[in-house]
């Protein structure tokens, strides 16, 4: 049985569950590393010389070769399997508590591998936020080397909000931090379908108000205290902000929100209205039965249009702060998340939309990859401090 969770390979449950002992030593990692130092030549030799070409953009040939191999090897796994061995469903297997935490790991573990080691920062330290319910909410604060009071970011790492962990996003985060010249947050929240919504919205929402009500101790300015994300994270970023402001609360000054899940309707209503939903929405990464399951796991039973579920269709969007945008072309959510730049711009909010045609949903987890992503991940973290620091003019 494969399970190919958001932007990842094909992961099967036998190698998720040998994934612990690959978190200090990953054999895998080199074999990233030797495959990314070879030319663009040998990649398109290996996909067969045809290029990725749908709606104007070109699939970046790197990407397209670890997306072939992936499937590839799901397509092996599936020959191989005897015709009457059982298959474990998706939900079968994030409902076993053994192969949910080796699906995790090896998703966590590919993350990193794929992903370019941080710059040297001033400082990073382990802090505990608390819940609403007093439940301890691990956090890790990132220093860049830069002097005063600093923005402050508070992050939230993607997965469909069943995956990942700040281990998974730490490489990025180093990054983000240091070509920003902000001070990054980056919060470990709880996962369903253990804890399904309303519970990592709820921790997210904590672990800003401890960032807030703690950023001069940070060594922030508590004046510019963000919230960003990618997908998952970043609809969680704008439900923050939309809650907060609600309640009088202390309020993001911006947000940074990396292919954010803005619309988390069913996917058939997605590909009613967003042509990137009836292109990308299958054989590139991010595919259908992992979102169904996501629905199903996180939101069940629920109306998955209302504004927490997908902030696009909120109707305060006036309300929000600046806010960056940055998109992947071939990335099924690259057209709601144009959509929604757009309604943030028509509102009158001060909005920055980047989009990224050769790269794909997870890029920030690319870079290691190809150059093309790490290019994207130091853009868009430079546009992002640029914004966060003009917030003070």
């Amino acid at each position: 049985m494969s399970v190919r969770p958001l932007f990842l390979g094909a992961l099967s449950i036998a190698a998720a569950s040998a994934a612990f002992a690959q978190i200090e030593n990953d054999p895998k990692e080199q074999e990233v590393i030797e495959t990314a130092a070879k030319p663009d030549s040998w990649f398109v030799e290996r996909t067969g010389g045809k290029r990725v070409v749908l709606d104007g953009q070109t699939l970046d040939v790197r990407l397209q070769y670890r997306l072939q191999q992936g499937y590839t090897a799901d397509e092996a796994e599936a020959k191989a399997r005897p015709a009457d061995a059982p298959q474990m469903t998706v939900d079968q297997a994030f409902a076993d508590p053994g192969v949910v935490a080796g699906i995790r790991a090896e998703a966590n573990q590919e993350w990193i591998r794929q992903t370019n080691p941080g710059p040297a920062l001033a400082s990073v330290s382990d802090a505990q936020a608390t819940s609403r319910a007093g439940q301890p909410i691990r956090v890790r604060v990132y220093r860049p080397r830069a002097e005063g009071a600093l923005p402050v970011l508070v992050y939230y790492h993607g997965g469909g909000w069943v995956i990942g962990n700040i281990e998974a996003v730490d490489r990025s985060m180093r990054l983000l931090a240091d070509v920003a010249k902000t001070i990054v947050v980056s919060v470990d929240y709880r996962l369903a379908p253990e804890h399904p919504y309303p519970a990592s919205w709820d921790d997210a929402e904590d672990a800003f108000g401890w960032a807030a009500a703690n950023a001069a101790q940070l060594g922030g300015d508590p004046s510019r205290v963000c919230v960003g994300g990618d997908s998952a994270g970043g609809n969680m970023s704008v439900v923050v902000t939309s809650r907060t402001r609600k309640a009088g609360k202390p309020s993001p000054a911006c947000q940074l929100l990396y292919y954010a899940a803005v619309d988390n309707r069913p996917v058939p209503e997605m590909r009613k209205d967003y042509l990137s939903a009836r292109l990308f929405w299958q054989g590139f990464g991010l595919d259908v039965p992992f979102t169904d399951y996501v629905h199903r796991a996180v939101f069940p039973g629920m109306n998955l249009a209302q504004p927490e579920i997908s902030p696009i269709f909120a109707d305060d969007l006036e309300k929000m702060p600046p806010t960056l945008v940055a998109a992947a072309g071939f990335d099924p959510l690259r057209d709601s998340d144009r959509a929604y730049a757009t309604a943030l711009k028509k509102a009158g909010v001060r909005t920055v939309y980047l989009e990224y045609p050769s790269l794909r949903h997870g890029f920030l987890q690319h870079t290691r990859v190809t150059k093309e992503a790490d290019r994207a991940a130091r853009e868009s973290a430079a546009a992002f401090g640029k914004l966060v620091q003009e917030i003070a003019r």
